[in-house]
């Protein structure tokens, strides 16, 4: 009886242990599998198109360093740049944008099987369930007292995420979040965060919800690369789970 006392207490202690590993290797391996089908589902439409793409940030960076020229002392961050030798940044400091608007249509209608499409109000119309949180929500609960408040339309602040930005579930249940509005092409902005898993749980930032950027060249989208705007306690950033797979 004794002995048997002392399996269970260490079933009992070792069981939680056991279960969250099994959980991280399923996201793991679920994580392999939707940052390959992006990244071909990314090259695909580019390949369809039969050209190289401008939609993507530049592979090293911007075009010049930048400096601050307008600090928003509320939300503690910068407001707006100019290059450090006092000159405006371009249009296309960041990169190119010019075909956003073409390869999203291929890449959402052509190449992904989509069954239901967001253009905004995701919560509202059922692409985004009320468990999901926007990184300013995830930022407060990590630090809940910070001197400046956490900027609600920050990206994929949890009022962008819920109610302005576009969203995608492909047939898989993969949940598919661009960074702003699907069509907006005064702001093309070739990053989207994506969870793995669909609605099913944790949906947690750095579990699985992550956040892909399209880099390149004049020549084209040449890489999908990892970002990461929030990582809950005990998560990785994408950069990570990119290296590990």
């Amino acid at each position: 009886m004794i002995t048997l006392g002392v399996i269970g207490v260490v079933a009992a202690l070792t069981m939680p242990v056991i279960t969250e590993n099994v959980q991280k290797n399923v996201l793991k391996n679920q994580f392999k599998k939707v940052y390959s089908t992006f990244s071909q589902g990314v090259f695909q439409a580019q390949n369809q198109l039969d050209m190289p793409i401008a939609c993507s940030y530049w592979l090293n960076g911007g075009l010049c360093e930048e400096v601050c020229t307008e600090y928003d002392p509320v939300y503690n961050n910068c407001k707006t740049w100019q290059c450090k030798d006092g000159s405006p940044l371009s249009a296309d400091h960041n990169g190119i944008r010019e075909d956003c608007k073409v390869f999203e249509e291929e890449l959402f209608n052509k190449v992904f099987k989509v069954v239901k499409f967001c253009e905004d109000n995701a919560l509202a119309n059922g692409c985004l369930t009320s468990e999901y949180r926007g990184t300013d929500k995830v930022k407060a609960e990590q630090n809940p007292n910070p001197e400046n408040p956490y900027n609600p339309n920050s990206a994929f602040s949890d009022t962008n995420i819920k109610n302005n930005y576009s969203s995608w579930i492909l047939a898989d249940g993969t949940v598919i979040i661009k960074y702003g509005k699907y069509k907006d092409t005064s702001k093309s902005v070739p990053i989207y965060t994506v969870d793995i898993n669909g609605h099913k749980k944790p949906n947690k930032w750095g579990y699985d919800i992550f956040t892909f950027q399209l880099k390149g060249d004049k020549g084209g989208i040449k890489k999908i690369d990892g970002l990461d705007y929030a990582s809950e306690k005990g998560g990785k950033t994408t950069m990570q789970m990119i290296q590990d797979k």
